[in-house]
């Protein structure tokens, strides 16, 4: 038995779906099959497997790359210079500006896009109208399938990538590649953990009622960047639906780590020093922590770990200041350690493999929302509480 299948098999949590091992199969013996929760996982042909051990060495947790530096990662606070590309961002637009810039040079960008199913797959950017689609978070899993192959046939003709993924496929791409290219550029984020497709596939479908969809955003910022919207715009009559992160029941039940991959609960990718070059991140609590970085409108945080990133930052056009480590990860937990599962999450997928028919009431059922976001709510309803409370914190700081 192949050490990717005892490891399905006995630690199927170890298991990321990133695509990796069905990326390197020569025999193309692996497919990528979809369980009960709705996350993939490798299934492999033994009429077609030859055991010639790639998908092993292809794989990121059993081969996790080499990371040998141990100091801090250069941090920053950091905001695009385009206020324009900065509001179509999920924070500050830091990855389109060095997107933007990778494209100036002839290059190429790979990077999460809802396709025409409104789930979401790895797909290349080659101007900047295709890199519209990647700006923004998706609160979903990404299909990397062949993504990686592309990656290295571009690599290998001369031309600079930039890649950007959670930390697990980031990883997967250096295992992948079994060396480094100094034309490759590896961003990866702060990641919180990837919800199942099929709880998202379920609530979009209830939430639309089959009405055509023309965009969605997962962090409208018409409200603030803090407080954010699941948006979803309809072809029709110019009809939308919108909810913050507060009452959404979607949102709700990401943040409350309600149905995240097995894997996300024992990440091995969330650590101080990674195998990327970039990690990006909203910079929470930059009110407090860097006021002058602070105007409501969005912040990043930035995380340097190679050479290669450093020089790439340093060519963008964007405000930067230099942040210590520890302020940039007070709010960001995720930077170091997984995500807990939520107490119910084993009875909440019990419950929608009976039920999912009946998504927004099953959510509601299990994304009460608890006493401090209630109490923010009530709160953000009295004028003038908010900037008094931002007052407040950087007095006690």
């Amino acid at each position: 038995m192949l050490k990717i299948e005892k490891m399905i098999k006995n630690n199927r949590a170890d298991c990321t779906g990133c695509y990796s091992c069905w990326n390197s199969c020569p025999k193309q013996a692996i497919t990528m099959v979809e369980d009960a929760e709705g996350f993939r996982y490798p299934q492999i042909n033994k009429d077609l497997c030859v055991n010639c051990g790639a998908c092993e060495r292809a794989c990121p947790v059993l081969n996790p790359p080499v990371v040998e530096k141990t100091e801090e990662p250069a941090t920053y606070a950091a905001i695009n210079d385009k206020e324009g590309v900065r509001q179509n961002s999920s924070s500050g637009g830091i990855f389109h500006a060095l997107a933007e810039r990778v494209l100036q040079d002839g290059g190429i960008v790979f990077g999460a896009a809802w396709d025409d199913k409104w789930e979401v797959s790895h797909q290349a950017a080659e101007n900047e109208t295709e890199l519209e689609a990647l700006q923004v978070s998706k609160y979903l899993q990404s299909r990397a399938e062949d993504v990686y192959q592309k990656v290295r046939q571009e690599l290998t003709a001369g031309r600079k990538v930039l890649f950007a993924g959670t930390p697990c496929q980031c990883a997967a791409l250096r295992t992948y590649l079994h060396r480094d290219y100094p034309n490759l550029l590896l961003m990866d984020f702060i990641c919180h953990g990837v919800p199942s497709p099929a709880v998202w596939r379920e609530y979009l479908a209830a939430r639309s009622g089959g009405a055509e969809i023309q965009r969605i955003s997962m962090r409208n910022k018409n409200l603030s960047w803090e407080r954010y919207l699941l948006a979803i715009f309809f072809k029709k009559a110019n009809k939308y639906l919108a909810a913050d992160l507060n009452t959404d029941l979607y949102l709700q039940g990401f943040l409350q780590n309600l149905y995240l991959r097995p894997s996300c609960h024992v990440c091995h990718f969330c650590r101080q020093n990674r195998p990327t070059d970039i990690t990006l991140a909203d910079f929470w609590g930059v009110a407090e922590e860097m006021p002058e970085a602070y105007d409501g409108q969005g912040t990043s945080l930035v995380f340097i770990h190679s050479e290669r990133g450093k020089e790439d930052f340093a060519q963008i056009k964007a405000r930067k200041w230099s942040v210590a480590f520890a302020q940039g990860i007070k709010y960001n937990p995720s930077m170091l350690s997984p995500s807990k599962p939520a107490a119910r999450r084993d009875v909440f997928f019990r419950e929608f493999g009976r039920e999912r028919q009946n998504i927004l009431t099953l959510l509601a059922r299990f994304t009460r929302p608890t006493w401090k976001a209630r109490v923010k709510t009530v709160l953000r309803k009295i004028p003038g509480i908010v900037p008094f409370v931002r007052v407040c914190r950087r007095i006690r700081h």
